[in-house]
């Protein structure tokens, strides 16, 4: 029902208190001015339509115009134009009473009384600077009605003169004084409430940089929201903020002030769209406020914590999605007016900002912490393989030094003009190569450099320069050196490689060709011939030898031992 007339009496035009109960007043006097009119014109309505009746005509045309006054008053009103409408309808009252008292159709304490009663509308409907304008209008009817009436005058005046003026001026000085009075109320509970609002949005973001500067944890912020709202609003007495899962289908107590919830955290969960206050909110993204004994609106089933008589449901909202509801309940079941609720949606609004940056922030580091340990965990295979590439890569060196005759070295001597296939084992090169990096040393007569050869990490050599004693070198020309010996580890691999691969095609093609002659021979004794001959060839071995059976049993045995076992496969074959 309430609803209902909001939408016929609509007051969203009407921020303020004051301005909202102006503006109620105005649309009661409007409604009921127009229907006052209709009701008498459909009254005498049978009169006109039975003769030629003026003085019926002349009533409906008057109501008419106080039914067109109050149309228009309430369409002004509509319009977010209360004073002007207020305005409108005091003056048609003014208007009417002066027509009825001159015609005679209301005594002249009926007028006088109708006059009080417009400065009682003004003051209510406009302020005290309507009661001003009205008393002047009410003076000026009590004149004119002492001038309609001169043979009265002289009976009347002293009546006039000690209680009429006096009642006026009384009347219209205590509506002015109440009327200033409830501006300056409305004022002062307007700035409050401003005030209130500006200091908790000052402090809702106050909460989203602490949450953003300080890299609160999503559990601290949860919490510090909730002690935050409990804090600086004297009617929650317990709140609890609920979180969507990514499923949207239900919300999840997250944190809460009441001690006997807290072991619920995580656990309780309500679905959205479910008939209760945070159900609704959540569904409708609209604030849902249950107070006890409510049982018309269809969130009644929502369950009050101990001891609370009224909840006020508060959807978190970031852009278009809504991630979460705040619950706040109190043990006043008066709770929650409207200005407290637009507040608090305001703060909701920022709570919403708040939580959705702490829970952005704190996947972000859960991302972070997972990236880290995939990376640590790659970090230590790459380490295993470089491992294993080193060992591999060292292994397959030594075996490739074994097999020479003598290690690959050389010597060039500019001062002596002598180049050498030669070169002896140094400490400075020996200690490189065992280091790993460049080793430098300084005697009186010389300065030795020497760099390891590395392939894959895995050190194959070194190389070993003596420089005059007062030759510096410089921190790029050891790099210059570093990346030319890195290359010629890399093109003296390339060279082993070579050589393998071309051992390994070596190898195969001679298997092959062995291979191929064998397959070739058509008896046993072929086969032996033909294997024996190639191996000799390719191991130019002098002698090689090959013979079939076992060492110690001759023709015989091997021939008795064949009979037997196929004696013995037959019996078993019986056997079966």
């Amino acid at each position: 029902m309430y609803q209902q007339l909001l939408r016929f009496f609509p007051l969203t035009a009407y921020p303020e208190p004051l301005a909202r109960r102006r503006a109620t007043g105005t649309y009661i006097i409007s409604a009921a001015t127009f229907v006052g009119a209709l009701l008498s014109a459909l009254s005498l309505a049978p009169q006109l339509l039975s003769g030629d009746d003026l003085p019926a005509l002349l009533l409906i045309l008057r109501g008419a115009l106080l039914a067109g006054v109050a149309l228009a008053a309430y369409i002004l009103t509509r319009r977010a134009q209360q004073a002007t409408a207020a305005l409108l309808v005091l003056l048609a009252w003014i208007a009417l009473l002066f027509l009825l008292a001159f015609s005679g159709e209301i005594s002249a304490e009926i007028g006088f009384s109708g006059m009080l009663v417009s400065i009682s509308l003004g003051a209510m409907l406009i302020g005290e600077q309507a009661v001003f304008y009205t008393l002047i209008a009410a003076l000026l009817y009590t004149l004119l009605e002492l001038d309609a009436a001169p043979g009265d005058a002289p009976e009347r005046l002293p009546a006039l003169i000690v209680i009429g003026l006096p009642l006026l001026i009384v009347h219209a000085g205590v509506n002015y004084a109440m009327a200033r009075d409830l501006r300056l109320v409305a004022r002062q509970v307007t700035a409050s409430a401003q005030e209130r609002s500006v200091r908790l949005a000052k402090a809702g973001a106050d909460l989203v940089q602490r949450a953003l500067g300080v890299r609160l944890t999503l559990e601290s912020v949860l919490q510090e929201t909730v002690r935050f709202v409990q804090e600086n609003f004297s009617d929650c007495h317990e709140v609890q903020l609920f979180l969507a899962d990514k499923e949207r289908r239900n919300v999840t107590l997250v944190a809460t002030t009441h001690e006997a919830a807290r072991a619920n955290i995580g656990s309780q969960q309500i679905g959205i769209g479910s008939l209760s206050a945070i159900g609704r909110a959540t569904i409708s993204g609209q604030s849902i406020l249950a107070r006890e004994g409510g049982e018309a609106q269809p969130y009644r089933g929502s369950a009050f914590l101990s001891g609370m008589r009224a909840q006020l449901a508060i959807p978190l909202r970031v852009g278009g999605e809504i991630i979460g509801a705040i619950d706040l309940q109190s043990r006043n079941p008066s709770a929650f007016p409207p200005e407290d609720v637009e507040a608090l949606e305001m703060l909701a609004n920022q709570i919403a900002v708040a939580v959705d940056n702490a829970r952005l922030f704190a996947e972000m580091q859960d991302k972070l912490d997972e990236n880290r340990r995939l990376y640590e965990r790659t970090s230590e295979q790459l380490r295993e393989i470089e491992r294993l590439n080193r060992q591999l890569t060292g292994g397959a060196w030594a075996d490739y030094l074994s097999g020479m005759s003598r290690l690959p070295s050389y010597t060039i001597d500019l001062v002596n003009e002598r180049v050498e296939d030669a070169a002896e084992q140094t400490p400075t090169l020996a200690e490189a190569v065992r280091r790993n990096q460049p080793v430098l040393r300084t005697s009186a007569n010389q300065k030795i450099l020497a760099l390891p050869i590395a392939v894959r990490g895995q050190v194959i050599g070194a190389m070993e320069f003596e420089l005059a004693p007062d030759q510096i070198v410089n921190n790029e020309q050891l790099a210059v050196l570093q990346q030319v010996l890195e290359r010629l580890g890399l093109a003296l691999e390339n060279l082993r490689l070579l050589e393998e691969a071309q051992r390994m095609a070596q190898r195969e093609s001679m298997i092959n060709e062995i291979t191929a002659r064998m397959q070739a021979a058509t008896s046993v004794e072929a086969v032996l011939a033909a294997a024996t001959q190639s191996l000799a060839d390719a191991f130019q071995a002098p002698r090689v030898a090959v013979r079939l059976g076992l060492p110690s049993q001759t023709s015989s045995q091997i021939s008795s031992q064949t009979s037997s076992q196929t004696l013995s496969d037959n019996q078993l074959s019986n056997g079966r």
